[in-house]
């Protein structure tokens, strides 16, 4: 956190538009201080060179943009600043040309069509944002760019994109019931073969991608059991990009972070506390009483599950992308050595099926492909994040029919 951003934590749940002036204010002090400091970040990005990525000095100048911009906002007041999901999608489809439409699922989530759907393969994507934020233009881009570029190496994906109730308004299980039913749809109404199905997802995006693994194979008790058909038991590869895998700040890459990362400690105290009660103090006299019986679990904080609970997963092939700069790293880490050996216990070594792919890129930041992509109009160089899940992707649909 920026030393000059001075405000206490508040747990108090807000959609953005229930702030007090002083956070009002707050924002609009934020920019001012951005704008008279842009040409001294700027120069600093210029004076460092070539990032350890590889990249130039115009992506170590958005990193250290967006830390400046975040160290000194609240998750409450950086909802002012995010319209909703729907508001994003419709305007980001229209200024790029893409017909879109959607369809209700069970639990009020909505699944977006991008583009035509063709019914062969699919990549589902559920957005990040700690719960509480719709999707991005960074999203939106990034996957359109992905789409486009599969098609360039020979595979042409339907997109599909989730958009779940955030919190405060919907705590979980309610994003997890909508992540599931919003697969359910593409394999029992649409009929696409789970082998043809590609499901991805960043930070608590890939949170939840997860808990769609985690529920096929140990069905959540409030959520309707999804079986796969025995001729096609498991989907063919799942992405988790910097998933949110624990509400722990313990960490070390937590406490130490790196001066560009997206992601803080206050904020992972927010915006778990706004998801899900914790197992260590009173709930909060705001939630409804149906909240009190979740808390921390194997669904919403995969980095709690033990090895074992991933023997069997019911995915072909999973990659794990994390930055290495950014704050989530270890944690992830410690996911991934798990997940890892859960899954692969009881598979030949070198078996294709059931293979896990751990990639740390040296330094990227949380999410790194995601702000790669509005910068990429500038520097047109893939980041080590974003090639790996082109090429993943690749691998996963260029072969299944």
């Amino acid at each position: 956190m920026a030393p000059n951003a001075k405000f206490e934590i508040s747990f108090a749940p807000t959609t953005g538009k229930d702030l007090s002036l002083r956070e009002k204010v707050g924002v609009l002090v934020m920019a001012a201080k951005l704008v008279a400091s842009l040409p001294f970040i700027a120069l600093r990005a210029f004076l460092g060179g070539q990032s350890k990525s590889g990249k130039s000095w115009i992506y170590e100048m958005r990193s250290r943009l967006l830390y400046f911009a975040l160290a000194r906002l609240h998750p409450r007041q950086i909802n002012l600043l995010n319209p909703p999901s729907a508001v994003r999608i419709k305007a980001i489809s229209k200024g790029l040309g893409v017909p879109i439409v959607f369809e209700e699922v069970e639990g009020g989530g909505k699944v977006y069509w991008w583009g035509e759907r063709k019914g062969k393969k699919v990549l589902y994507h559920i957005h990040g944002g700690g719960y509480n934020l719709g999707i991005g233009e960074h999203h939106l881009l990034w996957l359109h760019r992905t789409q486009e570029l599969l098609k360039s190496r020979g595979v042409d994906a339907d997109l599909a994109i989730l958009e779940y109730s955030l919190t405060p308004g919907a705590r979980y299980p309610t994003q997890m019931i909508q992540s599931v039913e919003g697969l359910r749809l593409l394999i029992e109404k649409y009929n696409y073969d789970p082998a043809n199905i590609l499901i991805s997802g960043d930070s608590a995006g890939g949170a939840l991608v997860l808990s769609i693994g985690s529920h096929i194979l140990h069905p959540h008790p409030a959520i309707k059991p999804l079986v796969l058909p025995e001729s096609s038991p498991k989907l063919g590869g799942l992405i988790a990009m910097s998933p949110w895998t624990s509400f722990a700040t313990e960490y070390k890459s937590m406490q130490n972070p790196t001066g560009k990362d997206v992601v803080f400690p206050y904020f992972v105290n927010v915006w778990s506390r706004w998801l899900v009660d914790r197992p260590d103090e009173p709930r909060h006299q705001s939630l409804p009483p149906t909240d009190q019986k979740y808390t921390w679990d194997e669904y919403n904080q995969a980095g709690q599950a033990d090895p074992s609970w991933w023997t069997g997963f019911p995915v072909k092939k999973s990659i794990v992308l994390i930055g290495d700069d950014e704050t989530l790293r270890d944690s992830i880490v410690d996911f991934g050595k798990k997940f890892r050996e859960g899954i692969e216990k009881g598979f030949p070594v070198g078996n294709a099926e059931g293979s896990v792919d751990i990639v740390l890129c040296e330094g990227e930041i949380h999410t790194e492909c995601l702000y790669d992509t509005p910068v990429a109009k500038v520097q047109k160089v893939p980041g080590k994040m974003a090639e790996a899940i082109w090429s993943f992707s690749v691998d996963v649909l260029k072969d299944v029919e």
